[in-house]
């Protein structure tokens, strides 16, 4: 009886240290290919266009002498980021209550997964849940940095600047749209990472779904459409 179960114990283990290394290697592929085709192509993907797009606003802006107009627009990304980096450091903390004060998951993941997880691994996925809303907090805080940066770089005259101005201010604005980027993704990514909680089979489908949602949009599948 204790090598029958000593068995089962050692085979739900396996099962889920495979579902879980299936889902973690599904989303570190999925983004490093991404990367990758940003680098090289990166008219293909959302965000390459996106950048091209912010450089030819930051010019159509300087010429039209827009400053109102930029900086409307700016203050409306600041306090976008503003309401993110605000929601994940409250969520990041209380998930960081929740896991000392023992909240138990167990029960859950028993009722509802194939390969249940015991308590204490419930409440490592918490902390790693909140480790995420964290890193995502941080990603919002340097996006207000930049565009903050950029709000009085917009309108300084092209002779303050070392190169072209607009690629210059277009740069500090690409770099505050990417971790803006990077902040709602993470934010995004939060969802499989609560159904881990459940089990790695929910996490599994939960990875799955939300790189299918990701693909439709960070891939352009007709440029310039």
């Amino acid at each position: 009886m204790p090598f029958e179960f000593s068995s089962v114990y050692l085979s739900a283990s396996v099962w889920n240290l495979l579902v879980d290394l299936l889902g973690f290697g599904l989303l570190i592929l999925y983004h490093g290919r991404l990367g990758w085709v940003y680098r090289r192509h990166p008219e293909r993907t959302s965000r390459g266009r996106a950048d091209r797009l912010r450089r030819a606003w930051v010019e159509a802006v300087r010429e039209r002498n827009g400053d109102i107009l930029a900086i409307q627009t700016l203050r409306n990304w600041v306090m976008t980021a503003s309401v993110f980096a605000s929601t994940t450091i409250v969520i990041g903390l209380g998930l960081v209550a929740a896991s000392f004060q023992g909240l138990n998951l167990a029960n859950l993941s028993q009722a509802l997964s194939l390969v249940p997880a015991g308590e204490d691994m419930a409440r490592l996925k918490l902390l790693m849940l909140a480790t995420i809303f964290f890193s995502a907090f941080l990603r919002f805080v340097i996006a207000l940095r930049f565009y903050n940066h950029a709000g009085f770089l917009v309108i300084l005259p092209a002779k303050h600047f070392h190169g072209v101005a607009e690629d210059e201010i277009a740069i500090t604005l690409n770099r505050a749209a990417g971790q803006y980027n990077r902040g709602s993704r993470m934010f995004l990514l939060t969802i499989p990472f609560v159904l881990w909680l459940v089990g790695p089979d929910w996490f599994l489908i939960g990875v799955t779904v939300t790189l299918f949602a990701l693909y439709r949009f960070d891939y352009l599948v007709r440029p310039g459409g």
